[in-house]
Order: structure tokens, then sequence, then C-alpha cells
């Protein structure tokens, strides 16, 4: 039975990225022409601000303005980036330490698993505290699930 629904499952499956593959080809020549028109938009826009501060100002004036202004924003995306950066950097470490905080505890109580393997009182000690912690984190999460308000 599985011999007969695998060649079918692979048509199935090459049907499917072929369809995948001439949707993303059609997809990438449309949204290619559409970036065309507004990065065309976009230039005529400007040009037209600075023909319109030549007639104010001058012409000399009015591209130095244009280009000034283009400097600010590019200045105020590049700090946005760099703050953004900066940001996912300090979660990421933030994280990290977290994380190996609890490899830490992880290693050290490893580590401490033969003498309470092989000491009765450390091991039903542990045992119970183990216990006791599974029980108080599970009443823990039901109190905070009937503590909320209904909608």
């Amino acid at each position: 039975m599985l011999t007969g629904l695998g060649p079918l499952l692979a048509s199935l499956a090459a049907i499917d990225i072929a369809a995948f593959m001439s949707r993303f080809r059609r997809n990438a020549i449309l949204y290619g022409f559409a970036l065309l028109f507004l990065l065309t938009a976009y230039a005529l826009a400007i040009a037209a601000l600075a023909v319109y501060l030549g007639g104010l100002w001058g012409l000399p004036t009015a591209l130095l303005v244009v280009a000034g202004g283009a400097l600010v924003l590019a200045l105020f995306m590049y700090v946005a980036v760099v703050t953004a950066n900066r940001a996912e950097a300090r979660r990421k470490r933030e994280v990290a330490a977290a994380n190996s905080s609890k490899a830490l505890m992880a290693t050290a109580a490893l580590s401490a698993l033969p003498l309470v393997i092989k000491s009765r009182p450390l091991l039903f000690v542990s045992v119970a505290a183990g216990l006791g912690f599974l029980l108080t984190r599970r009443a823990g999460s039901a109190r905070r699930h009937t503590d909320e308000p209904a909608e």
C-alpha cells in the first residue's frame, strides 16, 4: 500500500513546489516593478522639492537644504538601528546570563548527586524538598488561574 502512495505524494509535492515557484517568480517580478515605480516617484518628489525651493532660495541653497534633510534622516535612521542592535545585544546577554546560572545550578546539583545517593537521610530530604517544590509550583499556577477575573 505504501509503495503505491509514495509516487502519488511525490507528484503532489512536485505540483505544490512548481505552483509555489511560479507564484514566487510572478510576485518577485511584480514587486520589482512596484519598487522601480516607487523609487522613480521618490526621486521625482525630491527633484520637485529642490526645484520649488530653488525658486524661493536659489538653486544651490535648495540643493543644500534637500541634501541636509536627507543627511539628517539618514543619521536618525542610523541611530535608531544602533539603538535597536544594542538593546537586542543586551537582551541576548541577559538571556545568556540567566541560562548560564541555570546551567551552573544544574552542574552543582549533578555534582552533589553521588553524595546525596550515598546518604539515606540526604536522599529522603532531597526527595521531600523536590516534591514540595513541585507541589508549591503546581499550587501557585493553579491559584493564578483561579484568581484571574473571568471575561
